[in-house]
């Protein structure tokens, strides 16, 4: 496969470059503070260099510090090589630079969304060690105009018809995305103004990738009066609905669920029954989203059909959606209960004390050693029935004091060699041998 080319002529056209005061208006509708520590996904092609080189400009304005952060996917011959030149250009503008290597074996199949997985567990992962809360990245029209295409074809709903949205949230890091409005060709031109280099990535012309179609489908439109402004604001127009029915949603939520820090919560169906379908769908995916943790919950066809079973007063069979279980009569009449499904019961994370994790997208975990620490390694995962079986009869207070069986499996214990060795929700804590303290926060995330 071709390495990627570096870069230094203008683009085509010649707009104007994208200045101080417009990245300033720019910043501030993505809600990021003067002062922060900010982090900058850098690919090396021209919108993450424009979106470095401006930021680095407003942090020394306003304050705040920055760090640009590469993704070496290894995906390519001498990617290594091209993250070392961008750290290079970076380190000539006075950036900070830190390159993050997907380690491991990588899919034979869905490689671009199993990438665009890694490079943001990469870059949050990053952020939460360095207490950095926020991460600009460089998607802009034409990626916009790209993504609403490719959902439409997807059949997809307002929600993802909404397209990427400005901020958004990965495991309690903000994701903002301010140059959205902003051409691919403007961003070029910047870079040509302050006399900097770029990288073209070569996959962005691969035919095997459903997204260099659309590219070409966006470029197609616009030679017959369809540019990617129209499609970008079409976007916008649905995204402004979409920010309508997060507030009806919400205050569904809020008189019809109760939610419990444990990660469950017990939704009210008559509640939800009396609600316009498009807000009780969209409150449905919130909650999916909370207690499931998954970047992307169930939508369209499959959380119809969830809803509809969930309300089916005559179906009293529990089901799974989106990473959860919904479970009918889980808590008196009209009640459901949803709890995380649990999955991977025999997963086992080696931990040490004084680290810090996001765990499964839901649980904030902070580990804390006692003197002495463990004989021998300590691992995380999911409690499960066989470890439910070993402690069940150390628990004191009984059932009435516990969250519900189903939702027990699947919460966050340590192990070790020897068994289960604390599960802090339930309050057991083994008390042979010298154990690390974890303490566990639910950790909500806004989606």
């Amino acid at each position: 496969m071709a390495n990627a080319v570096a870069l230094s002529a203008p683009a085509p056209e010649y707009p104007e470059p994208l200045g101080a005061s417009e990245f300033d208006q720019l910043m501030d509708a993505n809600r990021v503070p003067a002062g922060a520590a900010i982090a900058v996904a850098v690919s090396g092609g021209g919108d993450s260099m424009a979106l470095a080189l401006l930021a680095d400009d407003w942090c020394r304005r306003h304050g705040g510090t920055l760090t640009a952060l590469t993704v070496d996917h290894g995906l390519r011959a001498g990617s290594d090589a091209e993250a070392s030149k961008v750290g290079g250009w970076l380190a000539a503008a006075g950036i900070g630079h830190r390159i993050l290597v997907w380690d491991g074996d990588k899919p034979a199949t869905g490689i671009q969304a199993a990438a665009r997985a890694a490079r943001y567990g990469l870059l949050t992962d990053w952020a939460r060690r360095n207490r950095t809360c926020h991460i600009l990245v460089a998607h802009n029209l034409e990626d916009q105009a790209e993504t609403f295409l490719m959902r439409a074809a997807q059949g997809a709903g307002m929600y993802g018809l909404a397209g990427m949205a400005p901020v958004s949230r990965r495991r309690g890091v903000g994701i903002h995305r301010p140059l959205l409005e902003i051409s691919g060709a403007r961003l070029r031109q910047t870079l040509t103004a302050k006399c900097q280099q770029w990288i073209e990535d070569p996959s962005n012309a691969n035919p095997a990738f459903q997204r260099t179609h659309t590219r070409r489908l966006v470029t197609a439109l616009g030679q017959v009066g369809a540019p990617a402004t129209r499609l970008a604001l079409l976007a916008g127009h649905f995204r402004s609905a979409r920010t309508r029915l997060d507030g009806l949603a919400g205050a569904l939520i809020g008189g019809a669920v109760v939610r419990h820090t444990t990660g469950y919560c017990q939704l009210q169906t008559q509640i939800f029954r009396c609600a316009p379908l498009m807000v009780a769908l969209h409150a449905l995916r919130k909650i999916l989203g909370e207690i499931g943790g998954r970047d992307y919950p169930a939508s369209g066809d499959k959380l119809e059909r969830g809803l509809g079973r969930l309300l089916d007063s005559g179906d009293d069979r529990a089901f799974t959606l989106a990473g959860c279980r919904i479970i009918k009569a889980g808590g008196g009449p009209g009640t459901v209960l949803i709890c995380r499904e649990e999955r991977n019961a025999g997963e086992r994370l080696t931990v040490t004390a004084g680290g810090r994790l996001f765990w499964r997208g839901v649980f904030e975990i902070a580990l804390e050693g006692r003197d002495g620490g463990s004989d021998g390694p300590v691992y995380l995962g999911p409690l499960g029935q066989v470890g439910w079986s070993e402690i069940a009869s150390k628990i004191e207070g009984g059932d009435a004091l516990l969250p519900p069986f189903p939702v027990r499996t699947a919460l966050p214990a340590l192990f070790d060699r020897t068994g289960v060795a604390e599960v802090p929700h339930l309050g057991y804590v083994r008390v042979a041998g010298r154990l690390p303290v974890i303490g566990i926060d639910w950790v909500r995330p806004a989606l």
